[in-house]
């Protein structure tokens, strides 16, 4: 997190989203406390813990946090940053 704060990946703006972020992979991990203190596997509470697990997947891909999302935001900087305009394209 405090690269792509200080890379201006995630910004003030996105903090919802990563706050949502840790509320589903919380979700998640109380579920799974739950399967292991009761010793069964409840079809609901699988499915919910399913759709967690996607909604988790789908936002760390979105504020880079997953390997692959990472390394896509670190392909499209370069180290030439002389240009004062920020809309020049190459």
């Amino acid at each position: 997190m405090p690269r792509l704060i200080a890379g201006r990946i995630i910004t003030r703006a996105d903090l919802t989203g990563v706050e949502n972020y840790c509320v589903a992979t919380g979700r998640v991990r109380e579920i799974e406390a739950i399967f292991a203190a009761s010793g069964t596997l409840d079809k609901t509470l699988f499915g919910m813990q399913n759709r967690a697990m996607q909604t988790a997947r789908q936002l760390a891909a979105e504020y880079g946090l997953s390997p692959v999302s990472r390394a896509r935001v670190g392909s499209g900087a370069t180290d030439d940053d002389d240009d004062d305009n920020p809309l020049a394209v190459r």
